[in-house]
């Protein structure tokens, strides 16, 4: 396996999609921010990271893949020094947002480098790549343990410091600094792909901002639920990604199907007291597909145009799986059910790439 910096820096690039979490309550407390700053902050980031990812990727024709994801871990690592020294609550708004900003830059460059290095194996490399952000996603949930030793300040000038350190590793990395070809994106392909999973992404979403207060409110469970739901998911990600090689021989639409389902019908589990194999089952199964999805937009327009692809689905996965969030408010005890169908149904469409391949 080529790429280990790659996958370094996708650990220490998930740290950065969760740290301020554990944190925030008090981060607002003490910069005397509105409490409505505990949703804008981490909204700014994601906002700043999905509106970016298709410019990023249009980019990286340009500056090429290497250089675009390693000036992408820079601008995040600067940006998440800079949130210590600032007390104003605006501020810290922009600097988060700009982190999202250098994410946008790393994800699909990162991802396609990788898949450059590793041609014939992407479905491996790409499943340890989403492996590895679990894993920065595990640290980051957990990072007020870092918080408690450090104190905020020098906690998060060591992760900018890292993260930037990530980036100048990489940029002096003896790897191809591939220019995709801009006109992969009107490939119609890989648009069907993204729309007909774009339930497997959201389903993963929904359950993780609204499980713990459906099963607070409406099944009367404990609120440690909450603290558990998150580990569990990322957990059993981690496997799911790691072990996505199993599927880099074989018919890959047909197990984004077997895999989507898989990572999707335990939802339904949610209503009982099984609701933490449902959860283990659904994070592995889950994140296998979202591996063997990539894989199979890589192979399509082929490593060297993959941040270009990777880019377009990731982009439409989340504009589109992020509605599922309307569901609760809707269809109430029922949410479950509906989130399964309305995640499911789509996938029929990848038969029309089937016919294209």
């Amino acid at each position: 396996m080529r790429g280990i910096p790659i996958l370094l820096a996708r650990a220490v690039y998930g740290i950065s999609w969760f740290f301020l979490s554990p944190y925030l309550p008090y981060l607002i407390r003490s910069i005397n921010a509105p409490h409505y700053f505990v949703s804008l902050i981490p909204l700014s980031f994601f906002a700043s990271a999905a509106i970016m990812q298709v410019p990023a990727a249009i980019i990286s024709t340009k500056l090429g893949m290497k250089r675009t994801y390693t000036i992408g871990l820079i601008i995040m690592g600067v940006s998440d020094f800079l949130i210590s020294l600032f007390k104003e609550p605006y501020a810290v708004l922009i600097l988060y947002a700009f982190t999202g900003f250098g994410a946008s830059f790393f994800f699909s460059s990162a991802g396609g480098t990788l898949a450059v290095l590793n041609e014939g194996r992407v479905t491996t490399a790409l499943g340890l790549y989403n492996a590895m952000f679990a894993v920065g996603g595990i640290l980051g949930l957990n990072w007020g343990f870092v918080d408690s030793i450090l104190g905020f300040k020098l906690a998060s000038m060591f992760l900018g410091s890292l993260t930037a350190l990530m980036g100048i590793v990489n940029w002096f990395a003896s790897y191809p600094n591939s220019r995709p070809n801009f006109k992969v994106i009107k490939d119609v392909r890989v648009a069907i792909i993204a729309l007909a999973t774009s339930g497997i992404w959201g389903s993963y979403y929904v359950v993780s901002e609204y499980f713990p207060s459906f099963s607070f409110y409406v099944l009367g469970r404990s609120a440690i639920i909450t603290g558990s739901i998150s580990s569990i998911l990322l957990l059993s990600s981690v496997l799911g990604g790691a072990l996505s090689a199993l599927i880099e021989r074989r018919d890959k639409i047909k197990w984004i199907v077997i895999t989507g389902l898989l990572g999707v019908i335990p939802v339904i589990s949610l209503y009982t007291q099984y609701y933490e194999v449902g959860l283990f089952i659904m994070g592995f199964f889950n994140e296998m597909s979202i591996s063997v999805i990539y894989s199979l937009v890589v192979d399509i327009v082929k490593s060297d145009n993959s941040s270009l692809s990777l880019a377009v689905v990731n982009a439409i996965q989340i504009g589109i799986g992020m509605n599922e969030l309307i569901i609760p408010s809707i269809a109430g005890f029922y949410v479950w059910v509906v989130v399964c169908l309305v995640s499911t149904l789509p996938l029929f469409l990848l038969n029309l790439v089937r016919q294209s391949i």
